[in-house]
């Protein structure tokens, strides 16, 4: 495996997609750190019969991000101001400086509203780059249920993104 090649490649679609999911840019640089870390780290583990790099990259990246969450609900229970690793106006989304800033808050405003496994199908799917099958291989979940998943919290979005 060339592993700057995928590092190089995938290096803005995995920051984009932790940063989707947390919504706090200190946190998601953190997180992507970790993910590349633990991949240079489990390279010789890759197994390309079981799946594509990206793939595997992303699962990574979606079992750091579960953790982080844990770790965060954890700190969140027992912080002393319980406003720790909580999203702040003053940081710069990695999505609001990709594009049009307005529409890209809007819609992270929008995805927080989803259900936890809604707002990572849409994440897997539109800011990892995976179909509803590689998504299915990835979660665990029926590729007709990815599907239905996605298709429904794109509704519930486009209504939400009308409403604003």
């Amino acid at each position: 495996m060339d592993f700057e090649t995928h590092y190089n490649r995938l290096f803005k679609p995995i920051l984009a997609y932790v940063q989707s999911r947390v919504q706090n840019m200190g946190a998601a640089a953190d997180i992507a750190a970790s993910v590349w870390q633990k991949a240079w780290e489990k390279r010789a583990q890759y197994d390309e019969k079981k799946g594509l790099v990206d793939q595997w990259v992303f699962t990574i990246a979606r079992n750091e991000v579960n953790k982080y969450f844990g770790f965060w609900g954890l700190k969140r229970f027992f912080s002393l101001t319980e406003k720790e690793d909580t999203y702040s106006s003053s940081e710069a989304p990695l999505l609001e400086s990709m594009t049009d800033k307005e529409r890209n808050s809007r819609l992270l405003q929008a995805m927080q509203t989803l259900d936890g496994r809604a707002r990572e199908l849409v994440s897997l799917k539109f800011f990892g780059g995976f179909n509803n099958r590689q998504i299915a291989q990835m979660t665990g979940i029926g590729e007709s249920n990815v599907g239905t998943i996605v298709s429904r919290a794109l509704a519930k979005l486009r209504a939400q993104l009308e409403d604003l």
